[in-house]
C-alpha cells in the first residue's frame, strides 16, 4: 500500500475548515483510480450536472462521471428537480435567474451519503462540507452560476440533464468485516469503518481509505485527517487507535484504461 498527498484547491466559493487555509473549497486526496475530495464551500456552487460515459466519450472524447457524497457538515443542497420539467423551460429559467424554483432543496445532516449519477441536477449550499467519491473525471457543465462571472455549458446540460425528480433515499447500510457499506454503484463502492483499538482492512479491489475522524497508527506511523491509503487487491492494512475510516472501493474497468486523461480543475 502507498500514502498518498493530499492536494489543496482555491475555488472562488472556498471556505476555510478544511485546515489549509482560507479559500481552500477542495482537498484532492486521490486521483485514480477514484477521484476523491473533501469540499468545504462557504458559498454556493453553481447548479451542475454531469455527464454520462456515453455522452462523454462521444462529446468530450473522455469518460463521463458518477459521484457520491458522504455529508460531514449539516446544511441545505440541491438534488434534482422538484417537478418535471421541459428541456425549454429549464433553459428559460436558467436564463432569465429563475432556476432555483423548480430545484429540489435538501437539508443533510452528518453521515448521510447522497448518489448523484451522471444527469442529476446538483449543487452543494453554503457550510456543507462533504466527503466526495467520484469517477476519475472532473467533467462538469455548469448550469446556473448565481451571478458570477463563470462559463455556463447550458446546452450540453440541457442534453444529459435528468428533467424528473431524482430519487433519493438508499437501502440501509449492509454489514461487513469491521464496517458497513453505505452505498453499492456500477462504479464504485462506499464503505464505513469505526476504529476503537484494533482494525484489519483487506482490500477486495482497488481501495482508496480515507481517515475522517480521529488518530490511527500503521506499524510506527501515526495517521490523522485526511489521510488517505492506497490498498491494491488482496493488500490488507492493520490500523490502531480511535477513529472513522471511510473506503471508496473502484469496481472493475474504472481503475483501468480511464486512469490517464485529463481532468479539468476548473468547473465547479
Amino acid at each position: 500500500m502507498r500514502r498518498l498527498e493530499p492536494k489543496p484547491v482555491a475555488r472562488i466559493w472556498g471556505g476555510s475548515g478544511l485546515g489549509f487555509g482560507p479559500g481552500i473549497g477542495e482537498v484532492w486526496l486521490a486521483e485514480a483510480p477514484l477521484l476523491v475530495k473533501l469540499l468545504d464551500p462557504a458559498d454556493w456552487l453553481s447548479v451542475q450536472v454531469h455527464p454520462p460515459h456515453e455522452y462523454a466519450l462521444r462529446v468530450e472524447g473522455k469518460p463521463g462521471k458518477y459521484e457520491a457524497w458522504y455529508v460531514l457538515s449539516p446544511g441545505e443542497l440541491v438534488y434534482g428537480l422538484a417537478r418535471p420539467v421541459g428541456r425549454e423551460e429549464l433553459r428559460e429559467r436558467a436564463l432569465a435567474g429563475t432556476l432555483e424554483e423548480v430545484l429540489r432543496r435538501v437539508r443533510v445532516e452528518p453521515g448521510q451519503v447522497l448518489y448523484l449519477p451522471a444527469g442529476t441536477i446538483h449543487a452543494l449550499g453554503p457550510g456543507v462540507r462533504v466527503y466526495e467519491v467520484q469517477t476519475p473525471s472532473d467533467l462538469t457543465y455548469r448550469l446556473y452560476d448565481y451571478g458570477r462571472p463563470r462559463e455556463l455549458h447550458l446546452e450540453k446540460a440541457l442534453d444529459v440533464a435528468v428533467l424528473e425528480p431524482t430519487p433519493l433515499t438508499l437501502p440501509p447500510p449492509e454489514p461487513v468485516l469491521g464496517g458497513e457499506r453505505l452505498l453499492s454503484t456500477p462504479f464504485f463502492d462506499l464503505l464505513r469503518y469505526p476504529l476503537a483499538g484494533e482494525l484489519r482492512v483487506r482490500a477486495e479491489g482497488p481501495t482508496l481509505l480515507t481517515l475522517l475522524e480521529g488518530e490511527a497508527r500503521l506499524g510506527e506511523e501515526v495517521l490523522r485527517p485526511p489521510a488517505t491509503l492506497l490498498l491494491e487487491p488482496g493488500e490488507e492494512a492493520v490500523l490502531r487507535g480511535e477513529g472513522l475510516w471511510l473506503a471508496a472501493v473502484a469496481k472493475e474497468g474504472e481503475g483501468e484504461g480511464k486512469r490517464g486523461h485529463e481532468l479539468d480543475e476548473g468547473r465547479a
